[in-house]
């Protein structure tokens, strides 16, 4: 009897606790966050607990893209000779050009030790003027990734709008080896300029470019970042980002939360953030329309007694054009308990699969990080780790269906990257470069 009550105790807590509750309830055409918990009870010792977030945008029914403002930043050093990716950047680029209509603006900037701005920021009047402009890039120089960058910044400032799609997309196949390089500076500038509502993608094309900056840059800057292995691919990759731009649904996306006295943030996978006191500040970069972002914190909770409310917050997302701002409150309790099998009772396998997935991702870039150090055996140590925890996780042991594959897949592309770290005949630059990419889709579900 005792057992049988405290199971339908366990139930009732989990039955009021499980989710996070959000006081504005919306429908399918509206903005809506949604967080739960990986398990809604606790053991009275304390522990850690992973609060999910899944942010969904509106689906895109009958909406009309925006005007773009674009800044095209195309790197032009010496070696954009090799493979021909010169010409395959221009290619891509031509491709876009004609996607644009008149109302949409575009600027283009080109980089080696110094910086020119081809087109100056204004509307696309004349396809062909501006198609017949592209002839003038060639190869030459260095590359002063940071001034061309910046000069793009600039561009798209000068044309920043309300209802305005603003974004940046910086091209580099090269190491930036002059001017600024300091990877923490050119962080704060793309940080800087996605407060402004002006995001930045990063694509590097080849095999010599440092794929730290280009995905930190494109991270900071709150927009795509993608490894172009192949120079011919860069005019489907324009494509896929053009699509993209097309549903923007809103910049500079925000979710605030205050996490009780008792609880501190570990860590958290999907995104950045920023501490200040108790107030997390997650930035969200651009939102899409019909997308689901998700998030993942792990939260260290002190001992206790009775419940508590762990989290509190709101999604905010400015305003733009014609519509309003908008906050969708959250909060979020957990219950303490004496029984540590009432916690596995309770325990919603569903988040437990998708923060044991995305914790691997962590993992993975640990491992990366000592394989670019040159540490092989460290770096094959750390992905065995990652799938030896997946396949322990409770998801793993007790989930099926679609919670069941997912851990599967994620299975697999661990044994894939653990293969490919132990390969000494591949190429380093490439199987990194590979390895970091698909991981960091994953993590985004791109």
């Amino acid at each position: 009897m005792k057992h049988r009550i405290r199971a339908l105790l366990a139930l009732a807590a989990m039955l009021t606790y499980s989710s996070c509750m959000h006081a504005n309830v919306r429908g399918g055409d509206d903005p809506n966050i949604r967080c739960r918990l990986n398990t809604p009870l606790i053991t009275t010792q304390g522990g850690t607990v992973t609060l999910h977030f899944t942010v969904t945008t509106p689906r895109d029914r009958d909406h009309q893209r925006r005007p773009m403002n674009l800044a095209v930043v195309i790197d032009r050093s010496g070696s954009m000779a090799e493979e021909n990716k010169m010409e395959y950047a221009k290619s891509a680029l031509a491709m876009l050009v004609r996607q644009l209509g008149p109302e949409d603006i575009l600027s283009i900037v080109m980089y080696d030790d110094v910086v020119e701005v081809l087109r100056p920021a204004g509307r696309v009047r004349n396809r062909e003027q501006v198609l017949a402009l592209l002839e003038q890039i060639y190869p030459r120089g260095s590359t002063n990734l940071g001034a061309g960058m910046a000069e793009g910044f600039r561009q798209a400032s000068r044309e920043r709008r309300a209802g305005t799609v603003n974004r940046v997309v910086l091209i580099s196949d090269g190491l930036a080896n002059t001017g600024m390089t300091d990877p923490r500076a050119l962080g704060r500038i793309a940080r800087r300029h996605r407060g402004e509502s002006i995001s930045l993608t990063s694509m590097g094309v080849g095999l010599s470019y440092n794929e730290n900056l280009m995905m930190n840059l494109a991270e900071s800057g709150g927009g795509n970042y993608y490894f172009i292995e192949h120079p011919e691919q860069l005019a489907s990759i324009f494509r896929s980002e053009f699509q993209m731009l097309s549903r923007l649904y809103a910049h500079n996306s925000v979710i605030e939360l205050k996490l009780h006295p008792s609880a501190r943030m570990r860590d958290i996978i999907g995104s950045s953030y920023e501490n200040k006191g108790r107030t997390i500040t997650i930035p969200l970069g651009d939102l899409y329309y019909g997308e689901d972002r998700e998030l993942s914190l792990s939260v260290d909770v002190e001992g206790g007694s009775g419940s508590v409310m762990l989290a509190s917050g709101a999604l905010a997302i400015p305003a733009e054009g014609k519509r309003s701002s908008q906050s969708l409150s959250f909060t979020s309790s957990l219950s303490y308990t004496k029984d540590r099998q009432d916690v596995e009772r309770s325990r919603d396998l569903e988040i437990q699969a998708k923060a044991d997935i995305l914790q691997s991702t962590k993992v993975v870039e640990e491992a990366l990080q000592l394989f670019d150090a040159g540490d092989r055996q460290g770096a094959q140590q750390r992905l065995e780790e990652a799938k030896s925890a997946l396949a322990a996780s409770p998801a793993a042991t007790q989930g099926s269906g679609a919670m069941k594959e997912a851990i599967d897949d994620q299975l697999g592309r661990l044994g894939s990257y653990e293969n490919e770290v132990k390969d000494e005949k591949g190429d380093a630059s490439r199987t990194k470069k590979a390895i970091q990419y698909d991981n960091y889709r994953a993590q985004r579900k791109k």
